[in-house]
């Protein structure tokens, strides 16, 4: 009986015949393979040794392979070659037409199937579902994803071109929907990889590579290897340019890059009741210092740690490194992680409504939700002592609490004049304990439903910290214990 991985066609009981298939972390390749339909014909394409190591390595003949930035087609052939079939998403269509016109006709269609879109877009998700449907399976089972190093090289004109994001944020935002989709599609425990670099500017270096990295930390998936590729033999006849690049870096104290990254993740075999996790938390510690950056920076993991556990073993590695305090960091990061994630509790209870859909970027600053096609902000919040009057009051006069809210937002944070849904949380009896209404989804599926099936919207007059007055719509749920 063959011994493979569940992933791979790799006999393991003869893996001494397979020095074919790489695994040390450090890949030094040459120049880039050319046959087999394979061109230098496009910029910012990637070497088809890369496609050819992760396909024999992470999938089996006739898997799916998913690639959200499809570009000049390297992953269409290599599939294609490796006997493998595939769905790759291109925003350009004129590079769709292209990498059609580079494929055997009788597998288009077959086994390789293309689609022109946006891959931040929920649409885009449902239409490469049809595709995948259409090959006979509900997911991918291997997700390739080599996004633009954002400004580096500009792909094209269209607005949603990752090349043309105007910030680091605004790229890494789209590129985190990117992932998303691509985390939703993808086969419970197969494999994703990412081919990304970092970049240089205003003398500075933004470790691209690093970000994209924790955003796909961000939607569950986990780090299995990072790999360092050289692109030294992809960059001959520069001559001049190259002595260039070498002066600048002399002069200007940093590293002509020669790397780029391959990073391997893989998606959890099996969903981790989120639920069962936040009714473990017996004990809600204090904040213990205002919400800052460095903190919240250290602290990112909370968004990729789905248990308990591992959030405390995750806590005392950060705080060991970062020589952090830590049962104060940890007391941060415990009523972080619980926020969070009983904030996504509360967002499924609204989208199982019949009138509500979700917001396809979940890192969307301002809205998590539609109702009837208007976007709202969710916020969960205990009734605020400041507030100055009980929980009668505040529901006999939602709009004054409303305004209240929107007047005190964090110092810390922006500041939003966007639509919101507020949940309001009290435990009548002992309100120090109402951080645990967060977590009682009976309570607040009744009240969510009550309210989503007959809204009653207030518009609230705030002015934002520039003296700027708004008008959003808000509404008021309470969860009350008496």
């Amino acid at each position: 009986m063959t011994k493979t991985p569940p992933y791979s066609d790799i006999d393991l009981d003869r893996w001494r015949e397979y020095e074919h298939i790489w695994t040390d972390s450090l890949w030094l390749i040459d120049s880039r393979d050319r046959s087999g339909g394979h061109q230098l014909d496009y910029h910012g394409n990637f070497v088809p040794q890369i496609a050819t190591q992760i396909l024999l390595r992470y999938t089996k003949k006739d898997d799916v392979v998913l690639d959200l930035f499809l570009g000049s087609g390297t992953s269409a052939i290599e599939a294609a070659r490796l006997e493998r079939r595939l769905v790759g998403v291109e925003l350009q269509p004129g590079l769709v037409e292209a990498v059609r016109a580079k494929l055997p006709p009788e597998l288009l269609g077959d086994r390789i199937r293309l689609v022109p879109g946006d891959a931040t877009q929920a649409e885009t998700a449902v239409r490469v579902r049809q595709e995948l449907a259409a090959l006979g399976t509900e997911h991918a089972q291997l997700l390739l994803l080599h996004p633009p190093y954002h400004d580096i090289i500009s792909f094209s004109d269209h607005p949603a071109d990752l090349s043309n994001a105007p910030s680091v944020e605004a790229f890494l935002d789209q590129f985190g929907a990117v992932a998303r989709h691509g985390f939703d599609l993808l086969e419970p425990g197969r494999f994703a990889a990412l081919v990304v670099g970092d970049k240089y500017s205003r003398g500075e270096l933004v470790p691209l590579g690093f970000y994209c990295m924790e955003r796909m930390q961000r939607v569950g998936l986990r780090t299995k290897a990072i790999v360092v590729k050289n692109i030294a033999g992809n960059e001959r006849g520069k001559g001049r340019a190259s002595n260039l690049w070498r002066y600048r870096a002399l002069a200007g104290g940093y590293y002509v890059f020669k790397h780029e990254y391959v990073i391997v993740f893989q998606k959890p075999a099996a969903p981790v009741d989120r639920r069962q996790e936040l009714l473990q938390v017996k004990d809600m510690p204090p904040w213990g210092r205002v919400q800052d950056d460095a903190w919240d920076q250290a602290s990112r993991f909370v968004y990729s740690t789905p248990t308990l556990r591992a959030l405390r073993r995750e806590t005392r590695r950060v705080a060991a490194e970062r020589d952090l305090p830590p049962r104060e960091f940890g007391g941060y990061v415990l009523r972080r992680w619980y926020n969070f994630h009983t904030h996504q509790a509360a967002l499924e209870i609204i989208l199982a409504h019949p009138r509500t859909r979700p917001e396809p970027d979940p890192f969307h600053h301002t809205v998590d939700f539609y109702l009837d096609e208007t976007g709202f902000d969710l916020k969960l919040t205990a009734l605020p002592r400041g507030f100055g009057h009980d929980v009668g009051y505040a529901q006999a006069h939602p709009a004054a609490l409303a305004r209240w809210l929107y007047a005190q937002q964090s110092q810390q944070g922006r500041f939003h004049a966007a639509n919101r849904l507020f949940v309001v949380l009290h435990d009548a009896a002992d309100p120090s304990r109402s951080w645990e209404l967060r977590r009682d989804f009976a309570r607040m599926e009744q009240a969510l439903h009550n309210f989503l099936d007959r809204p009653r919207w207030l518009t609230v007059a705030v002015t934002d910290r520039a003296g700027k007055e708004h008008q959003p719509q808000a509404g008021v749920v309470f969860c009350v214990q008496e």
